[in-house]
């Protein structure tokens, strides 16, 4: 199972995709506008992205341009009506993994998004590591203080996603887009519940909760978790 981005403004063609990778197991975020898209490629967990060329206030070359430069290494397939071997060169160069002209067959589709996500199982480290705390993907277990917990699927992608981005807040809103995504029945009480069977595991009796919140700002892994770590270690998690 992958977590895919859409960035596609024909919202028809973006439900069909979303239907269609869902059905193949998948989960999926759809987006219509370009900047919004890259926001959300640049601090989410995707395994691929899918980039319409054409889109409202930032177009699909510039969302890969500016992606690879922060150093954003998620595959990305192209979409475009655009199908030159001059306009494939152009994709190709801003930083796309893949171009398929439109319209195109679904199995075709298939072939292309399989071979990306063969890639990109080696791109993400399995074992997260901070200060004797593992994250396992391969078995969604979390290891800490000598215990393995396993962990429900949401545990362990909040989690995930708060050690990647350590030194940032996260508003209930953008956590439930980041990690729920487009499951529009979930809602803050559900990420409260979530947050707090985390800290009963993971936290040690006594000492501060290595997930912090503040009013206004939301959440974050907490200054003095992620102080005693190492730079090391905070750029693994990073990857």
């Amino acid at each position: 199972m992958a977590k895919v981005l859409i960035i596609e403004d024909d919202l028809c063609l973006a439900v069909s995709l979303s239907e269609w990778f869902e059905l193949k197991g998948h989960r999926t975020e759809a987006v219509h506008d370009g900047v919004e898209g890259l926001e959300l490629l640049k601090c989410s967990g995707y395994e691929l992205a899918i980039v319409d060329w054409q889109l409202p206030s930032m177009d699909g070359i510039e969302i890969c341009s500016r992606y690879r430069q922060s150093g954003g290494r998620v595959p990305i397939l192209m979409l475009t009506s655009k199908s030159s071997i001059n306009d494939k060169g152009i994709g190709f160069e801003a930083g796309a993994d893949d171009y398929l002209p439109k319209p195109f067959d679904l199995r075709e589709l298939e072939m292309r998004v399989n071979a990306l996500l063969r890639r990109t199982s080696g791109l993400f480290a399995d074992r997260r590591e901070l200060r004797g705390l593992v994250l396992d993907r391969g078995a969604s277990t979390l290891e800490i203080n000598d215990r393995t917990v396993k962990l429900m699927p949401r545990e362990f992608e909040l989690l995930e996603f708060l050690l990647r981005h350590p030194d940032n807040y996260f508003t209930g809103d953008q956590l439930l887009n980041n990690v729920w995504g487009s499951d529009s029945q979930v809602g803050v009480e559900a990420l409260r519940v979530c947050i707090n069977r985390l800290r009963s595991r993971v936290d040690v009796p006594g000492s501060p909760s290595i997930i912090e919140n503040a009013k206004g700002w939301g959440y974050k892994i907490s200054d003095h978790f992620v102080s005693s770590a190492n730079k090391s270690e905070i750029a693994k998690l990073q990857e």
